[in-house]
C-alpha cells in the first residue's frame, strides 16, 4: 500500500480503522452514505481500493431530501460516480415534514430521517455497517458547536466513532487530506449549495467563528479533540460502572435494566443511565434533557413510569424492568398531503389512501376499520394531509360534546401502543377528520346531503 501520498495515508488510516476498530473480511458487508459530496466521495474511492485487498462487498446509499433545486442533480452525479467506481447505489427519495423542521429544526429533522433511511436500506440489502463520512473537522466543529449550547460532559464526547451499526471511520483524518487524495482519485465532487448557508450555526462556526477563533489559537483544534476524548474515556467509565450497577440487557423491543437500581442511582448519574439505555437499545441518540426530566419525575413520584422520549421511542416499566422499546418498522413520522379527489401511496405502512365522491350509504353510518364518509366540511380541491400522529394531537370524536387527546382516544378503543404510530390520519385544514379503524371528528360528520366523500385504505 502506497504511504508517500494523501491517498497513501487515507488507506492506511481505513485499514487501521477496519483492522483494530471494527474488523471486515470478505464476509462483510459496507454500505456507505454517500451524498456524492468531497469527503463522502473521498471515502467512497478510498474505499474501492481497500475491497481490492478485504475482499468485502461494497455498495452506497444515497438520500434525496429535495430541501434545495439542485437536490435531483446531486443524485445524478452520485450514480455517475458510483457507476464509475463500479459500486452499487441505492437511491431514496426521502422529504423531510414541515412538522418536523418546526419541532426540532431542519438539520435535526433532516438527518433523523436519513439515518432512518439508511439504516432501512443496511437491513435491505443485508449490510454489516453503514459508514459515513465524518471527519477530524466535523468533530472539532461539533465540539465547539456543543460547547456553546451548553452540552454535558457526555455531549462534548463529540461524534462516537462506532454506534452499532453504524462506522465513522475518517474521524483521524482531516478535511485537507480528504481534499488532497480527492484530486488524486481525479473523480469530480457534487457542491452542496446549502453548507453555505449561513443561516445554519454549524456553517457560521465553520466559515466565521472558527477561522478567527484558530487566528488567535493555532491549537485550537488539537484543544477540542484533547477535550472529547477526555469526556469520551469519561463516559465509557461512568457507562462501565453503570452497565454493571443497571445490567442493561436486550429486549424483544429494544433495551431494559433493573427500576429497583435505577431508583438507587444518584440524581446526577440518571442522564448517563438513560444514555447507556439508549445506546443498549441501538438509538442513534440519547434522549432529551427534558424527557430526563419527566423519568425523573415519575421515577421520584413512585407511580407510574412511562412516555414517550424521542425519535418514537418510549419508556415504560414492565415489572420490576424500565424498558425501552424500539420503533417499529414502517412507524417512523410521515407526512404525505394531496387533492381532493386523489390518492397517494404511504410507504412507511405499505397501505394507499384514496378519498373520492359517492352516494350516501347504510354502511357510512356504521363504522368501518378501513373506510369512511366525510360530510361537506370536506370540498373538492381542498390539499389533505395524511400523517401519523404527533405530540398534542386532539380532535372531537363522533359523538362527544368537547375536544379530547388523540392519545386518551386511543387509549380508550383499546388501540395496541405498537399500533398507534402506524395509524395514518387524515387531516384537513389542521383539523384531524378521520383516525381510522376509531372515529371521524365530529364536525365531519355526514348529515342528510345525498353525496359525501369517501376516504379508503387499501394495501400498497
Amino acid at each position: 500500500m502506497p504511504v508517500g501520498d494523501p491517498s497513501g495515508r487515507l488507506l492506511q488510516s481505513l485499514d487501521r480503522f477496519f483492522t483494530e476498530r471494527v474488523p471486515i473480511g470478505p464476509e462483510s458487508g459496507l454500505l456507505v452514505a454517500f451524498s456524492a459530496g468531497p469527503d463522502s466521495t473521498a471515502l467512497l474511492w478510498a474505499l474501492t481500493r481497500l475491497r481490492r485487498e478485504r475482499g468485502f462487498r461494497l455498495e452506497a446509499a444515497h438520500v434525496d431530501h429535495a430541501l434545495d433545486p439542485h437536490s435531483a442533480e446531486r443524485a445524478r452525479r452520485a450514480r455517475r460516480t458510483c457507476d464509475e467506481l463500479e459500486v452499487p447505489l441505492a437511491v431514496t427519495e426521502r422529504p423531510v415534514a414541515a412538522s418536523s423542521i418546526r419541532a426540532r429544526g431542519l438539520e435535526a429533522a433532516a438527518r433523523a430521517v436519513r439515518y432512518d433511511a439508511l439504516e432501512r436500506t443496511r437491513r435491505d440489502r443485508q449490510a454489516s455497517y453503514v459508514a459515513t463520512g465524518h471527519h477530524r473537522d466535523d468533530q472539532i466543529e461539533t465540539v465547539l458547536l456543543r460547547l456553546l449550547q451548553g452540552s454535558g460532559w457526555q455531549g462534548l464526547a463529540g461524534i462516537p466513532a462506532h454506534n452499532r451499526h453504524l462506522v465513522r471511520p475518517l474521524l483521524e483524518v482531516g478535511r485537507a487530506e480528504l481534499r488532497a487524495a480527492l484530486a488524486a482519485s481525479g473523480l469530480e465532487p457534487a457542491r452542496d449549495p446549502t453548507n453555505l448557508d449561513l443561516g445554519r450555526p454549524r456553517n457560521r462556526l465553520r466559515h466565521q467563528l472558527l477561522p478567527y477563533l484558530e487566528g488567535l489559537e493555532p491549537e485550537l483544534g488539537a484543544v477540542c479533540l484533547r477535550l472529547a476524548g477526555a469526556a469520551a474515556g469519561a463516559r465509557r467509565r461512568v457507562e462501565g460502572r453503570l452497565a454493571r450497577a443497571l445490567g442493561p440487557q436486550p429486549s424483544p423491543a429494544g433495551a431494559a435494566v433493573g427500576l429497583r437500581a435505577l431508583e438507587r442511582l444518584p440524581p446526577a448519574l440518571l442522564p448517563a443511565a438513560a444514555a447507556l439505555l439508549h445506546r443498549a437499545a441501538g438509538a442513534d441518540y440519547p434522549p432529551s434533557r427534558t424527557a430526563v426530566a419527566e423519568l425523573a419525575r415519575q421515577l421520584g413520584r413512585g407511580g407510574r413510569i412511562g412516555g414517550d422520549c424521542g425519535d418514537g421511542w418510549r419508556w415504560q416499566a414492565e415489572g420490576d424492568r424500565l424498558e425501552l422499546a424500539r420503533p417499529r418498522a414502517g412507524a417512523s413520522r410521515f407526512t404525505y398531503t394531496l387533492e381532493v379527489p386523489g390518492e397517494v401511496e404511504l410507504a412507511e405502512v405499505s397501505l394507499r389512501l384514496k378519498i373520492g365522491r359517492a352516494s350516501v350509504a347504510a354502511w357510512m353510518f356504521e363504522g368501518s376499520p378501513t373506510r369512511t364518509a366525510l360530510g361537506p366540511a370536506l370540498r373538492a380541491g381542498d390539499a389533505v394531509v395524511v400523517r401519523n400522529r404527533r405530540p398534542g394531537d386532539r380532535l372531537r370524536p363522533l359523538g362527544c360534546g368537547y375536544s379530547r387527546r388523540l392519545k386518551e382516544v386511543l387509549i380508550d378503543r383499546r388501540v395496541p401502543r405498537a399500533e398507534r404510530d402506524r395509524i395514518p390520519l387524515l387531516c384537513v385544514g389542521g383539523k384531524i377528520a378521520w383516525v381510522p379503524g376509531v372515529t371521524i371528528d365530529e364536525a365531519f360528520r355526514v348529515g342528510e346531503e345525498r353525496q359525501a366523500w369517501v376516504a379508503q385504505l387499501e394495501p400498497a
